[in-house]
Formats: structure tokens, sequence, C-alpha cells
């Protein structure tokens, strides 16, 4: 982690050159992630970025420290972390890369590395294709207890069959450092019902396949089928950005019996602009979890860009 720290250090050093100090802005960015679900735990993370290579809120690069908190009946467990964060997107399509990455640690006793990678081009009118790569802890008590982490390795396209209509294909595979694996396939319609009033019906269906153990501690069953529909609705009013997705589907874990799924989600941001930008997510999702049907997730996602000028 000292070593990292250098490191990080003399990237702010040589990234804020007098050069490039002429061509490029800074930024700060607080970051604040929350989440609770119905077993009990509760996971709170924050972090705070210094953006020396700042452009735009689509077009940045910096650094981040971050620490996080984990708390599930009378068991806490804590986290820090340094990261390299990076994005050149397009303002319009989402078109582009995105980078995060570092080390972090828990309880002071194991450092992994973390990584966020994404990257999205759009191959012509009718075809996008992306391609992701994710490394982080698993988020149970257990598993961070067991020093557990996974690598996700993913890829999906977008197919324009119509001016109104989309199809969207995506293929996962998980490997988590307990040896254990998740596959997972997914593909989803969207059809822009009615333009002018920003409203899209929507469906998803998913398929996963892991491994079953006896008491496990983490959700990962041996077969998982979903099926979803969404009413999907984005606006913008003046300069700020709605969006709002309800769902409601069944789903299926191994042998039991189906299950009723519903999911809910907020989001309101600022339009891309110098004089900063704010982002605002709340979500809520009721699936079959690792004590079975019934499992609630809630989150809550708070993000701001204060541009510090030249």
């Amino acid at each position: 982690m000292k070593k990292f720290i250098s490191y990080c250090t003399i990237y702010v050093l040589v990234v804020h050159h007098p050069v490039s100090a002429a061509e490029s802005n800074w930024a700060l960015t607080p970051i604040i992630n929350y989440s609770s679900d119905s077993d009990g735990l509760t996971i709170t993370k924050l972090n705070l970025g210094l953006l020396p290579g700042f452009d735009t809120v689509n077009k940045f690069q910096g650094l981040e420290w971050q620490t996080q908190k984990y708390q599930q009946n009378n068991t806490t467990i804590n986290g820090q972390g340094l990261n390299y964060t990076w994005q050149s997107t397009d303002v319009l399509t989402g078109m582009g890369h995105s980078l995060r990455a570092g080390l972090n640690q828990i309880d002071s006793s194991k450092t992994t590395l973390i990584l966020d990678w994404n990257y999205n081009k759009a191959q012509n009118d009718f075809l996008n294709w992306g391609v992701t790569f994710n490394r982080d802890w698993v988020d149970s008590i257990p598993a961070l207890q067991d020093r557990t982490h996974y690598d996700l390795v993913g890829g999906n396209l977008d197919l324009l069959l119509h001016p109104r209509v989309t199809l969207v294909g995506a293929l996962s595979q998980t490997y988590f450092s307990d040896n254990r694996h998740r596959s997972q396939q997914r593909i989803r319609t969207i059809w822009d019902a009615w333009p002018d009033q920003g409203i899209t019906l929507q469906w998803s269906y998913k398929h996963q396949q892991g491994e079953t153990v006896a008491n496990p501690s983490y959700f990962n069953p041996s077969e998982l089928n979903e099926s979803i529909g969404i009413v999907g609705w984005r606006k913008r009013l003046q300069s700020w950005q709605y969006y709002v997705r309800l769902g409601g589907g069944t789903q299926s874990v191994d042998s039991q019996p189906s299950s009723p799924t519903r999911m809910a989600e907020v989001q309101v941001s600022s339009a891309p602009k110098n004089k900063g930008y704010y982002k605002v997510r709340l979500g809520y999702s009721e699936t079959y979890g690792i004590n079975g049907p019934g499992y609630s997730y809630r989150y809550a996602d708070l993000q701001y860009i204060w541009p510090l000028g030249r």
C-alpha cells in the first residue's frame, strides 16, 4: 500500500506539470454509495477524488481515496484503498473508455487489486459492442472474513433492429478466489414506445449457472432463470435529466418453485457542464436470495463533480 501511495503521488506531480496545467482544470468529486438488504447487511462506501486532468464530466483522470464499512448484526469489517480513475466517453452516446484501478485493504490484513474497466464502441449506425472487466471483494460478511474476491469478464452487443427497437445481448464469466465460478447470459429488448414522452417498454431474460454448496458464504446457485418486464421513462427538464424504471417478473432457482421478482430505480442528474455535476440514484429490488425468496436490496448513490478552475 505504501508503494502504491508513493506511485500515485508521483503521478499527480507528473500529470499536473506546468505544461499540463495550462491545458486542463482541476476538480474534486465526492461519491457516496450506501446499500442495505433484508439479511441485515449494510454497506457504506465513500470515495473522494482529486482530478488534476479534468476536462468535462465525461473526460477526466485523477486519484481517488476510498473507505468502506460492512456491518451485519454485531460484525463490522472496514476497508480502505487508493484508486486511479480515468474516463473518456461521449456525452450523448456513452461510447468510450472508463477505468478505475487501485489497491484495497480490509481490516488491515488483506490487500487486493481492484479493477473496473469498460470499453464501448459504435461499430456502425446499427451495431454497438462493449467489453468489461471487474475485480473486487465479494460483498458478504462470511466472504469478506474468508478474504474472497472475484474476477468478472464480459461483453455485450447492441443491435438496432428498427429505429425504435433495440436488441441487447450480454455474456459474462465470473471466477471467485475460492475456486468457484459463475456464468451468465442476458438478452433484452427495448421498444421506444412513446418517444415524445420518453417512455420505453423492455423485456429482460437472464440465465445463470453457478455452484451450490452447503453453508454458502455468498449467493451462487447452480441454476437461475429470470424473466422481467420493465417500463422506463426518461426526460430532460430544463438543466436536469430524470430516469425512472419499474419492473416485475418471475425467477426460478435450482429446483425451487418460481417466485416473484420486482425492481424500481430512480436517477436524477444535472446536465453535463463546467459549473458542476450532480447525480443521485435510488433503487430497490426483490429477488431470490441465499435464504430463499423474498430477499430485498436497497441502494442509494450520490456523486458531485466540483470543477476548481485552471
